[in-house]
């Protein structure tokens, strides 16, 4: 077994003058690299992290979302209920409205009848007063005149009974 270094052996003060500053320079690079991967592998954990809240948020903001869609959607219904029943509720209004005209116009129509029978048969009245009124002044003058002449009778039998 042979044992000899095939490696000249490193001066120390060689190294320390030429080479060390180079290896500090090139360990420098890597803690700076170092760092940064380091850096990267923390943005990439926060990234995680910030999504892992995004999806969370979304989540939250979509249940929220159906949420709200379900009660706009009762809310449209319950409207849309209500129209309907103002609707049927103006339908029915307006048949009972015209029901009510309806009623009014036969109503007025037979007050109407009325009046023009009443008026005919007041006319046919005073007409009959008119008429009972002449024959009674008439009837007068008769009585009067049979008064007079049975006045004149009486007085020409008592003249010649006389």
């Amino acid at each position: 077994m042979d044992i000899s270094n095939e490696n000249p052996s490193v001066d120390p003060i060689q190294y320390i003058t030429k080479q060390l500053p180079k290896d500090l320079v090139q360990m420098l690079q890597l803690r700076d690299e170092l760092a940064k991967r380091q850096g990267a592998l923390t943005a990439v954990e926060d990234a995680v992290a910030d999504r892992a809240k995004a999806k969370a948020a979304l989540e939250a903001a979509q249940a929220e979302a159906l949420a709200v869609r379900a009660d706009a959607k009762r809310t449209a219904d319950e409207i849309k209920t209500a129209a309907q029943a103002d609707a049927d509720d103006a339908k029915r209004m307006v048949a009972d409205a015209m029901a009510a005209n309806k009623e009014l116009a036969a109503r007025e129509k037979a007050v109407s009848d009325r009046e023009s029978t009443v008026a005919t048969r007041e006319a046919a009245q005073t007409k009959a007063q008119a008429d009972i009124e002449q024959k009674r002044a008439d009837l007068a003058a008769q009585v009067a005149a049979h008064e007079a002449r049975v006045k004149a009778f009486q007085d020409k039998v008592a003249a010649l009974s006389a």
